[in-house]
């Protein structure tokens, strides 16, 4: 639940999206991580951190794709840098107001995005979602060394850990929804040009470092 590329993603989308894609992300995410946990059950953690080689091929294929993503966000913050500012539409549309329905509405495009730049679907960004977190080995590792410290004694570990994992990644869950909502009424004062391209900017940096971090094992 701190800080990482996983909440980077989901401000990323709403601002750049909708509330749809950007629960399609967190659905994604929490997916991934409930994988984790019963692979990292079935004994996939334990191998992971007895086999360096294996782990650091994960580190690695992890970095590898939160670099890649860094690449596209700052394509996209440098993209913004250069485009024009969008001309005012000289008919009328009458348009439904996005907090009403968490989607973008039917008339021109939010300020600070072109008519092309359509964003991710629901479908991608699921498997966004899925990718992000579960590139990371860590995961798995990490719910399987904390969670069984919290098994309420005289409950069999294989019923009390999978209970806590399951209760862990629904907090996770509602964490991440309640950041969406806070971002997402927020967005009608960050969605203008300079403010996109200053966060496409900032999600560049963090995914750079992110990664950085991943491959060297931080």
């Amino acid at each position: 639940m701190t800080p990482g590329p996983d909440l980077v993603m989901i401000t990323n989308l709403v601002l750049n999206g909708s509330l749809r894609v950007a629960t399609a992300a967190a659905l994604g995410m929490i997916t991934a991580g409930a994988v984790q946990a019963g692979l990292g059950a079935a004994g996939l953690a334990a191998l992971l951190a007895a086999s360096p080689g294996l782990f650091a091929a994960f580190r690695w294929a992890g970095a590898v794709v939160l670099l890649g993503w860094a690449v596209l966000a700052l394509r996209r913050a440098t993209g913004r840098a250069g485009a024009p500012a969008p001309a005012p539409s000289p008919q009328a549309t009458v348009t439904v107001p996005a907090h009403a329905t968490g989607e973008p509405h039917a008339g021109p495009p939010p300020p600070g995005r072109g008519a092309g730049d359509a964003g991710p679907s629901v479908r991608q960004a699921f498997g966004q979602g899925l990718l992000c977190t579960g590139s990371n080995p860590k995961v798995g590792i990490f719910l399987m060394a904390f969670l069984p410290q919290f098994v309420p004694a005289g409950m069999a570990p294989e019923i009390g850990v999978p209970l806590l994992a399951a209760c862990y990644l629904a907090l996770g869950l509602l964490w991440l929804l309640t950041w969406m909502r806070l971002v997402h009424r927020l967005a009608p004062h960050l969605r203008s040009p300079r403010v996109l391209r200053i966060t496409d900017g900032l999600t560049a940096v963090v995914f750079g470092l992110f990664a950085v971090r991943l491959a060297l094992g931080g």
